[in-house]
């Protein structure tokens, strides 16, 4: 017996406010992924973070099993503390392989809320963009793209310790309209500077409006922005490459797709 489950990362958020009084984001998910494998062809847990084993537990817990005779490993294709959503593509993906092997399946809504008992979570268990309040898990609107995109993702430096970062009560976000757009991208990627400063980044914005792109996000609890670009753009090599000339002190990370 083998389960193997994949759960997308995120280039941060698209945007992250207030939707008629809830807190919300909306979710950025990109093609690369956290993997967990759950098998009677191995013992044990191996990748596994605190994280990880705390919901390891928890989904044993609900299903009333005490003694879990399967190996469980985990791999990641995403960096960590970046605003990638790793720990969350990490809980979700080894959460869903554990229910399966056990003959069970949580609908995204249930990953939700497990994931968002650990930490505020990044809402990767939704099948394409998707509003989401990270507190709870709760799905608020699903949300079309219009187009597909490339994501150029940047990255600034250091890392980011969720946990602790969302302590803080300092948070200021703006309120969010019903039309989700990439100008309310800019004004989230901007309000966000007060909070969690990212160096450059309305000079990165004009950069990257003057050559084309569409827009640039960023993660609101990470170190990462995104340059968003139309899936047709064919000089997007060579933009990467006048970015990292021009921001010498970005560090670029993948050129990955907006998953919709």
């Amino acid at each position: 017996m083998k389960v193997v489950v994949k759960m997308r990362g995120t280039c941060g958020e698209i945007a992250q406010g207030f939707f008629r009084g809830e807190p919300i984001l909306i979710t950025c998910p990109i093609e690369k992924f956290s993997t967990a494998a759950v098998s009677d062809e191995f013992c044990g847990v191996d990748g596994l973070g605190s994280k990880s084993k705390k919901i390891l537990g928890e989904v044993l817990k609900i299903f009333g099993v005490k003694n879990f005779s399967f190996g469980v490993r985990l791999t990641s294709e995403l960096p960590r503390g970046k605003g990638l959503a790793s720990s969350s593509a990490d809980m979700a993906a080894v959460a869903q392989a554990v229910a399966l092997s056990l003959g069970k399946n949580f609908s995204p809504e249930e990953l939700g809320e497990l994931c968002a008992r650990i930490e505020p979570t990044d809402g990767i268990f939704f099948d394409s963009v998707a509003a989401m309040n990270p507190l709870t898990g709760r799905l608020v609107k699903k949300i079309r793209a219009q187009e597909k995109f490339q994501i150029a993702v940047f990255d600034y430096g250091g890392a980011v310790d969720t946990l602790k970062f969302n302590r803080r009560g300092d948070f200021n976000f703006p309120a969010l309209d019903d039309e989700i757009n990439f100008a309310l991208m800019k004004k989230s990627a901007l309000a966000n500077q007060k909070i969690l400063f990212k160096r450059g980044l309305e000079d990165l914005m004009n950069f990257a409006e003057d050559f084309g792109a569409v827009g640039v996000n960023v993660a609101h609890s990470g170190t990462v922005a995104g340059i968003f670009f139309h899936a047709d753009d064919l000089r997007v090599e060579e933009k990467i490459s006048a970015v990292r000339k021009n921001f010498p002190f970005l560090k670029f990370l993948m050129l990955t797709k907006l998953a919709v």
